[in-house]
């Protein structure tokens, strides 16, 4: 009984962490804007970041110039962030 308590508990944390969004990045723009994101590319004057609304995942894209920095979860500058 206490094993079977112990692995609903177990499964429902799993299913609650698994359905939030998972961001790798913090985008930094000139107008004081910080948007939490997976950023998934870098063209020459765009940066795409996937955004999450409700269920839905969208690609969007930020002029290079409207960015001051991009910095990883962990502080460090993001490979993305403009030089």
């Amino acid at each position: 009984m206490k094993i079977g308590v112990r692995l609903i508990i177990l499964l429902c944390a799993m299913i609650i962490i698994g359905l939030e969004p998972l961001y790798c990045e913090t985008i930094y723009t000139k107008d004081g804007q910080q948007i939490q994101a997976k950023v998934t590319e870098k063209t020459e004057d765009t940066i795409w970041y996937e955004a999450a609304t409700g269920d839905i995942i969208e690609e969007i894209g930020i002029d290079m110039i409207e960015v001051e920095k991009i910095l990883n979860d962990d502080g460090s500058i993001s490979e993305y962030s403009p030089r």
